[in-house]
C-alpha cells in the first residue's frame, strides 16, 4: 500500500474531509484490476463432461458464491473465496442453462431452453426442489421482487410468468401470466421493486413505474406496445394504440408506462439483447445490436420519471369516426415485425360489434391469431380456405408476424439448402387499426362497392399511387416536434367524408430523450448474447470486448453517476464513456461479467467454458 492510499485511511480514521479522495482511491482500485484465477473444465470439448460456454454468473447476497449457468445442461456452483468449484449439477435441465437469479442467500432459481424454471437449495443440490412450467419458449430471464415476494420469469415467447413460491398446490405453484411484449428479450425489476424494465428485438425499452405486480395484468390489459411503437414510427394516428393512452398519464398511480427510443447518432437499434439496472436504481445499461448486424454499442439511460405535459390531463376523450374502416397500405416506416397489407393475406373473422358504430374503439377481443402454411397463401394450416368476411364488419389493416429465434434460425438453415427465401409465419396476427382510408387523389375513380359477402379487391399499384398523391396533395405532411411534446396530427379521411375538422384532430406521445452514455463494442461472435454488469457501488461497467472485458466509467476520475447539474448537462449532450481497463485473459469471446455485491471482485466467462476471476492489483 503506497502513502496516498495510507494518508486517505489516515484521513478518514481522523474524520476530516475527502472531497475528490473518493474518486481518486476507486481509479486506482479499479484501473488495478488484473486476472489472478481461473476454472477449466478438466476435458475436452468432444467429451461428455464438458460444460460448454458460460451464459450467464450470478453471485448471493453476501458475495460468498457464484453460480453458473452453461450451454451443456449443466449448473456450476463456485466458492468466491477460494474459486474452487463446490458442487457441479451435470444435467440440471434437459437443455441449456441461460439464466440464474438467487432470492435468498440459499435458494435460487435457473432458466433454460427447455422452457421451464427450476428451483435449487444450496444445502442439497443433489436434486431440484420444484420444476416450473408454463412458458412455451426458452426461458431467457429470471427475477426476484422482494417487494410482492413473488418470482418473475421471461422468455422468447414474450410472456411474463409471476410465481408465488410461498404458495403449494396440487397443480404446483400459483403462476400468473402478468403481461405480453412480442420479441420480448429482457425484464429486469428495479432493486426497490417499482419499477419493471423490457427491452425487446424491436428497438425500444419500456419502463413501468410504480409497479405492482399483483395488478399489472389489470393495468396493461390488451396494452402492446409494439402496436403503439407502429404508430410512433408511421406517424399515423392509430385508434386500436392511441386507445391505450392513459397508462402514459400521470393519472396512471400504479404500473404506469414508459417508452425509450434514443440511441447514439451511428446506433440504429434494433435488438436490445441485454439489460442491467444501477445498484441504487440511477439508471440503466443496455447492449444492442444494430439495425445492419454490423456493429454492438453500450448505452445508459436514465430510468426516472419523467414529468407529463399538462395538456395531456387536461386533453379530452377522442371521439372515434362514426363510419366504417377499410383496407389500407400501411406506412413504409413501419418496424419489420408488423406488416400491414390488404391483398397479400386473408380477411379475419370476429364476432366483434361493427366498427361504425360512434365514439367506440375496437377491442383486442378482435385480434384473430391464424396457423398459415404459406404466409402468401390464403389458406389455413389445416387446408380449408379462409373465412371471407362481409366488408362491412371487421376489417384487418395490421397484420403482426411473430417467429422466434429458434424457429428463424431453421428457416435459414433451410433457406440455405433449398436456395429459396425464408418464408411463412406460425402465428400471424390480424388487428384492426381503426385508421380511416386516405383521401384518394383528384384523377383516381371510385370503384363501386362489391357484392355482399365478397372482399374487395385491392390494386396495390393504385393504393400506392393514391397513398402518394394524397400525401402531396393534401397538405397532410407530418408534424415534427421536439421530444417530449406531442404531435398534433388529423385523419386521414376517405373520399365522401368531408375534410377533417378540428373535433377529429389527435396527438401521438413523442418519447422523452434518455440517453445519458455510450461507448461502440466489439461485434465478436454476433449471434450470442453478451451480458454486462454494474460494480456494487454503480461507478464501472463492466462490458464484455472481444476475448476480454472493459472497465468503463462516466468520467476519468472515476467519479460517480453524475448528479445535479452535471446531470442536465450530459443529458442534454449524451457522453462516451471512459475506458478506465481493458482485460484480455481468455481463449475465447466474453458472454457475461459480474462484479460481487460486496468487493471489487470480478468474475467472467467465455464461450470455451472457462470462468476467470479479477482484483485490483495494488
Amino acid at each position: 500500500m503506497d502513502f496516498s492510499m495510507e494518508q486517505y485511511l489516515s484521513r478518514r480514521e481522523s474524520g476530516f474531509p475527502h472531497k475528490g479522495d473518493d474518486n481518486f482511491v476507486m481509479r486506482r482500485i479499479y484501473s488495478s484490476v488484473g486476472m489472478f484465477n481461473s476454472y477449466h473444465a478438466n476435458c475436452s470439448p468432444m467429451e461428455a463432461g464438458w460444460t460448454g460456454a458460460i451464459f450467464n454468473l450470478e453471485f448471493n447476497a453476501h458475495g460468498n458464491v457464484v453460480v453458473a449457468a452453461t450451454e451443456r445442461k449443466c449448473v456450476l456452483v463456485f466458492d468466491a473465496v477460494t474459486q474452487r468449484e463446490i458442487f457441479k449439477v451435470p444435467d440440471a435441465h434437459t437443455d441449456s442453462v441461460n439464466c440464474i437469479k438467487f432470492f435468498d442467500e440459499r435458494l435460487f432459481a435457473t432458466g433454460s431452453d427447455d422452457y421451464t424454471v427450476a428451483l435449487w437449495d444450496l444445502r442439497n443440490m443433489k436434486q431440484k426442489m420444484r420444476v416450473l412450467h408454463g412458458h412455451s419458449n426458452w426461458v431467457k430471464n429470471i427475477e426476484y421482487s422482494s417487494k410482492d415476494k413473488l418470482l418473475v420469469s421471461s422468455g422468447f415467447d414474450g410472456s411474463i410468468f409471476t410465481w408465488d413460491i410461498n404458495s403449494q398446490t396440487e397443480q404446483g405453484l400459483i403462476s400468473h401470466r402478468v403481461f405480453h411484449a412480442s420479441g420480448l428479450m429482457r425484464c429486469r425489476i428495479s432493486p426497490a421493486g417499482d419499477k419493471l424494465v423490457l427491452c425487446t428485438s424491436g428497438g425500444y425499452i419500456m419502463i413501468i413505474h410504480h409497479l405492482d405486480l399483483t395488478t399489472l395484468h389489470n393495468d396493461l390489459c390488451g396494452f402492446r406496445p409494439g402496436i403503439y411503437r407502429l404508430m410512433q414510427l408511421g406517424e399515423q394516428y392509430i385508434p386500436q394504440a392511441a386507445k391505450y393512452d392513459h397508462v402514459f398519464s400521470k393519472k396512471q398511480k400504479k404500473n404506469r408506462v414508459e417508452l425509450v427510443t434514443d440511441f447514439p447518432e451511428h446506433n440504429d437499434a434494433e435488438m436490445i439483447m441485454a439489460l442491467q439496472i444501477h445498484p441504487h436504481c440511477r439508471c440503466m445499461l443496455t447492449r444492442n445490436v444494430s439495425c445492419d448486424e454490423q456493429s454492438e454499442w453500450t448505452c445508459i439511460h436514465d430510468i426516472n420519471e419523467e414529468p407529463v405535459p399538462s395538456d395531456d390531463e387536461q386533453r379530452p376523450e377522442e371521439p372515434h369516426p362514426k363510419k366504417k374502416c377499410v383496407n389500407t397500405p400501411n406506412n413504409p416506416r413501419s418496424s419489420s415485425a408488423s406488416r400491414s397489407s390488404t391483398s397479400s393475406y386473408p380477411a379475419a373473422t370476429s364476432h366483434s360489434q361493427e366498427v361504425r358504430q360512434p365514439r367506440r374503439s375496437l377491442h383486442m377481443s378482435s385480434v384473430q391469431v391464424f396457423h398459415l402454411d404459406n404466409a402468401g397463401s390464403n389458406r389455413l394450416e389445416n387446408g380449408h380456405p379462409a373465412p371471407i368476411q362481409r366488408p362491412d364488419t371487421f376489417i384487418p389493416d395490421i397484420w403482426a408476424a411473430e417467429v422466434t429465434v429458434q424457429e428463424r434460425a431453421i428457416r435459414q438453415n433451410r433457406a440455405r439448402n433449398s436456395s429459396n427465401h425464408v418464408g411463412g409465419y406460425n402465428f400471424v396476427y390480424a388487428i384492426s387499426s381503426g385508421v380511416l382510408p386516405l383521401r384518394p387523389s383528384v384523377n383516381s375513380r371510385q370503384q363501386p362497392n362489391p357484392p355482399a359477402g365478397e372482399v374487395p379487391a385491392s390494386n396495390s399499384s393504385s393504393s400506392s399511387s393514391s397513398s402518394s398523391s394524397s400525401s402531396t396533395s393534401s397538405g397532410d405532411t407530418p408534424v415534427r416536434l421536439e421530444i417530449g411534446q406531442r404531435v398534433r396530427l388529423r385523419p386521414l379521411i376517405g373520399a365522401g367524408m368531408g375534410s377533417a375538422s378540428k373535433e377529429n384532430d389527435h396527438s401521438i406521445l413523442v418519447n422523452a430523450k434518455k440517453l445519458l452514455y455510450y461507448a461502440a463494442e466489439t461485434n465478436t461472435k454476433s449471434g450470442f448474447i453478451k451480458e454486462p454488469g454494474f460494480s456494487a457501488d454503480g461507478r464501472i461497467i463492466c462490458s464484455p470486448y472481444g476475448n476480454g472485458v472493459r472497465l468503463l466509467g462516466y468520467s476519468a476520475d472515476c467519479g460517480d453517476y453524475p448528479r445535479y447539474q452535471m446531470f442536465d448537462e450530459v443529458k442534454r449532450q449524451p457522453r462516451q464513456l471512459v475506458e478506465l481497463a481493458k482485460i484480455t485473459e481468455h481463449q475465447d469471446v466474453v458472454l457475461c461479467a459480474k462484479f460481487s455485491p460486496k468487493e471489487p471482485l470480478l468474475v467472467t466467462g467465455c464461450k470455451r467454458g472457462e470462468v476467470t476471476w479479477y482484483r485490483p492489483n495494488l
